[in-house]
Parts: C-alpha cells; structure tokens; sequence
C-alpha cells in the first residue's frame, strides 16, 4: 500500500530496488511495464518527494516540465477520504515493444464503485521504465468512464 492505494509488484518482474518513495528497477517485459506504469503513475502524484520521482521516473521533455510546473502549485494533498483514491481493477496491454509500452490501467473507486480507464506509456530508458506524459503534463491522452470490465483482464485484491 502507497498513501492507501494497493500497488501490485512481482518478484520476477519488479520492483526490485525500494528506496523511499522512488520504487524501481522493473523487468523489461509486458508485465514489468504494466507494474512499473501503475507504481510510477501512484508514486509522482501521491509521493511526499514527488519531484525525486519525477526526476528519475519521468521521461524528460514538455511534458515533466508542464507537470512540474502545475505540481508545484499544489502545496499538500488535500487528504481524500478513505476509498477516495482508485484501486487498480484490471489492465490491457494496448501495445508493447521491448522500448515502449502503452497499458490500460482500469482504476475502481470504493467510495462510488466508478470504473475510469486511463491510458499510460511508459518507454525504456537506460535501465527502466520511465512514465511519458502528455505534452501538457497529464498522464493520459483519454480518460474513459467505464461500466464494466469487459475486455479487460481483472487483477485481483480490489
């Protein structure tokens, strides 16, 4: 758990490498993309060192920069009740090469039940995955309201 969002992780595909709010070294597979794209995408928004997470888990470019700049405006979270947060309910992977990964992560919130798929690339660089985000510094070029599950693969404990 991070800030009360469950965080999947694997021994075979990562992280393997903790250290404070920066969790690291994922396998280069689908599936290390897939945890890598939900624990860097929790990480650089709920992290009380958001800014070490998005210097050394964000890809550089327009994108971290806008981030960066509306992130610092933020003076703390605003604490969200209980179940406020989306827990991950399922995923597809859109596309995947050794070099970029496009998932779909399918958040569930408690508090309504609501379904909301965000879509998040992550791209290999030096020795990880990094998030790629959106020219204006949002994570995800759509965010989708869904009723159901379909077509994507559940993931347990939520």
């Amino acid at each position: 758990m991070f800030h009360g969002v469950a965080e999947p992780a694997s021994r075979e595909h990562g992280p393997h490498r903790h250290e404070a709010d920066v969790h690291r070294c994922f396998a280069r597979t689908p599936t290390g993309a897939l945890i890598a794209a939900w624990q860097i995408a929790t990480r650089f928004v709920l992290a009380d060192d958001w800014r070490r997470v998005v210097e050394s888990q964000v890809m550089p470019g327009p994108g971290r920069d806008a981030y960066v700049a509306q992130r610092a405006q933020v003076r703390a979270d605003t604490g969200r009740a209980a179940g406020g947060y989306g827990q991950l309910a399922a995923f597809a992977i859109a596309s995947y090469t050794p070099d970029v990964a496009t998932v779909q992560l399918v958040s569930r919130f408690a508090a309504t039940g609501q379904l909301q798929v965000n879509t998040v690339t992550v791209a290999w660089s030096g020795d990880d995955w990094r998030l790629r985000l959106q020219p204006d510094g949002s994570i995800s070029p759509s965010l989708q309201a869904v009723s159901s599950l379909a077509g994507f693969v559940p993931w347990g404990g939520v």
